[in-house]
């Protein structure tokens, strides 16, 4: 080009150029009827689009499940949802105002409105290595943390991560029910390991090595847990990541609800283990109560350098590369929160209390009514798993129909334990005040009484 326009001089350039594409178009249509048809305003015979295969495979189990259910509760009674996992719905549990403040500057600021590293911001994942920095471990630096779009993000890139042809992961049961979207969309077979109800929830470990084989990628671990409110006590926790040592499986630790706990301190899976290999995801949607805000992370805790020798920091950057990671203001906030809303701070502890309050009501209600019982009673996160006696009701142990005739006759919602591969039971929120806590107990104890079978 650059000699042509010295020869002909740019006009004459330009003319050339048109011409050419002229002739192109010419050329094109004699050859391609069916586009001259198309400028001329017809419409074409099929359109040609076509579904991929993976989004088109994709099943929620939650909304399978309750678009079964939805929209049938008594219009005569005021609904009260104890189904949706979202901390925020009463305005008892919010961020503290601190948080608010730093993500109201980091907006204002007018400093954060470019885009950012794929990884994340230096200063923010800088402060997220330093607050989830491990003793026994080697010290976390930014380059260990990947920031996403919420934690359910984090999760997808773990997965994603470790997916190799032909894998298969282990999975709690119960357990949250995007782990197996995640594992089926990505290709990975799911092998369930159970929760024992009878021990607490605590991990079936003696299933862990039987369900292994050379394309076992990983062992997932939700601790605390969704939906059984489970804390892991260290030494439990400790013989799991024992047998994922033994076994070479590195971990995916779901620690969404690290620093939720209020009768068990939390002891992370890094902390637990020096051992294993570790990729740990947390958010701010839940410790600090704003999931709409959609901003999680990925801290790599390695072991013997496996990780790196596998590429995996390097395909977590690819991964964060096609979405970019989380609002920059977001980002630019974090460092305020991690230092104004620490573990144990006044506003933490609030929350705690508030937590614990409405747990403690949910198992002394539930208790009292027949045909309920509680496996073993929460301590953390904002979740209790309940059973459903053998016998004692009309609709026995059918968690679904149960959900299902409670929210039709009272307006009450909970979520049945199918969506959670816990048939039998049924779960509960425990985010509302007690005051509401209990309108929808009394409301589940009529219910109950009436659906008692008779001697």
């Amino acid at each position: 080009v650059a000699a042509a326009s010295n020869s002909w001089g740019l006009p004459a350039l330009f003319e050339r150029m048109v011409t050419l594409a002229s002739t192109i178009t010419i050329v094109e249509t004699r050859a391609n009827p069916k586009k001259r048809s198309l400028e001329d305003g017809q419409q074409p015979s099929k359109w040609r689009i076509r579904l991929g295969d993976r989004a088109k495979g994709i099943r929620n189990p939650i909304r399978e499940i309750m678009d079964t259910i939805a929209g049938k509760e008594n219009p005569s009674k005021t609904l009260v949802s104890l189904a949706q996992g979202d901390p925020t719905c009463y305005p008892h549990l919010r961020p503290s105002a601190e948080m608010v403040t730093a993500v109201s500057h980091a907006v204002s600021s007018g400093q954060n409105n470019g885009y950012q590293p794929s990884q994340g911001n230096a200063r923010c994942r800088t402060a997220v290595a330093a607050f989830f920095n491990t003793p026994g471990r080697p010290t976390l630096q930014a380059k260990d943390v990947f920031m996403t779009l919420g934690c359910s993000e984090a999760l997808s890139h773990c997965i994603a991560a470790l997916a190799a042809p032909g894998s298969n992961l282990l999975l709690p049961r119960p357990g949250f029910p995007l782990y197996q979207v995640l594992c089926d969309y990505h290709g990975v077979e799911v092998r369930y390991y159970d929760l024992l109800p009878d021990k607490g929830w605590q991990c079936n470990i003696g299933d862990i090595a039987k369900l292994v084989d050379d394309n076992t990628c990983g062992l997932l671990i939700n601790n605390p847990s969704n939906p059984c409110g489970t804390v892991f006590p260290r030494e439990h926790l400790a013989e799991v990541l024992n047998a994922a040592a033994e076994l070479g499986l590195p971990v995916i630790a779901d620690e969404v609800y690290a620093g939720m706990s209020f009768s068990r301190p939390f002891v992370s899976c890094a902390e637990a283990s020096p051992r294993v290999p570790i990729l740990s995801v947390c958010a701010l949607s839940k410790r600090w109560l704003a999931p709409g805000w959609r901003i999680g992370w990925i801290t790599v805790h390695d072991a013997d350098g496996a990780f790196a020798d596998a590429g995996v920091p390097e395909t977590l950057l690819k991964l964060c590369q096609v979405s970019l990671g989380p609002s920059a203001p977001l980002q630019a906030a974090v460092p305020e929160i991690l230092t104004l809303a620490p573990n144990g701070c006044p506003w933490h502890v609030r929350v705690l209390e508030a937590l614990e309050a409405s747990a403690k009501c949910c198992v002394r209600r539930c208790k009292a009514i027949p045909g309920l019982e509680v496996a073993a009673e929460p301590e953390g996160s904002m979740y209790l798993m309940v059973g459903l006696q053998p016998g004692v009701l009309d609709i026995n142990t059918d968690d679904v129909r149960f959900a299902g005739k409670l929210l039709e006759e009272e307006s009450v919602a909970v979520l049945p334990g199918q969506c959670f591969c816990a048939p039998g039971f049924f779960r509960v929120v425990f985010a509302a005040p007690v005051e509401v806590l209990d309108e929808a107990w009394d409301r589940i104890e009529v219910f109950c009484r009436r659906h008692a079978v008779k001697p």
